[in-house]
């Protein structure tokens, strides 16, 4: 059971998901029923026991509503689950966006290039670099969301992406860096732009930083005197 994947939660028509142990159902609370007004509860419980079940109440949306099941059963399956980096960093992203959009993965590339572009600068200074301009075209309005899915080869993107990571890793190993205590240390980061349980988002989908965000100490995991 160690080894056990943390998949989406799988929501049916009805706004009710059953997976491993759990179970979750979103409704109308009792007053909302009666006066026909859009507040949400979450009745859950897990499964093959002899608990009743429990009722969390207070949610203005639907989305607030899985955001709320998705963070509890992320925290309840967490010692059924290998804790690595991967798994950290594409659940929390699961809560950022529980149902990415087209324009949500043109944004992302655009973070991803944004990234290639600080490692320009990182080894060569403020040089100009067209990396930057590909990011803001990605995040930006005037892009084509269509054509940019319509063009895309999935298979060779995914097929980069996976190469990327081992090329990283491979960099930060020939560096001495320690990666895994560094991806760990930004994953902290990464959480602190949450606010109880939620993200502020910009004009194009980007996670903002609100008050709480604290920046990644990185200085730890460079081998000193290199």
């Amino acid at each position: 059971m160690s080894n056990l994947p943390l998949k989406a939660l799988p929501w049916d028509s009805q706004n009710h998901a059953r997976s491993a142990f759990h179970e979750y159902l979103i409704r109308k609370d009792g007053e909302a029923r009666k006066n026909s007004k859009s507040q949400y509860e979450v009745v859950y419980g897990r499964l093959n026991t002899q608990q009743s079940y429990d009722v969390a109440t207070g949610f203005a949306t639907i989305d607030d509503a899985k955001t709320w099941c998705w963070n509890h059963y992320n925290e309840k399956m967490q010692p059924y689950v290998v804790p690595d980096s991967i798994t950290d960093i594409a659940n929390w992203f699961k809560t950022a966006k529980p149902e990415p959009t087209n324009k949500d993965v043109c944004t992302q590339i655009g973070c991803h290039y944004e990234e290639v572009y600080e490692m320009d600068v990182a080894l060569y200074g403020h040089e100009p670099s067209h990396n930057g301009e590909i990011a803001d075209w990605y995040k930006g309005d005037n892009i084509s969301v269509v054509n940019v899915m319509q063009r895309m080869d999935k298979i060779e993107l995914l097929d980069a992406l996976c190469d990327q990571i081992v090329t990283a890793t491979g960099v930060a190993y020939m560096m001495g860096f320690d990666i895994e205590a560094a991806l760990k240390e930004v994953i902290r980061s990464n959480n602190s732009k949450m606010v109880k349980g939620k993200f502020e988002y910009d004009k194009n989908g980007k996670i903002q930083k609100p008050d709480s965000y604290s920046e990644p100490d990185l200085a730890p995991f460079i081998k000193q005197g290199e």
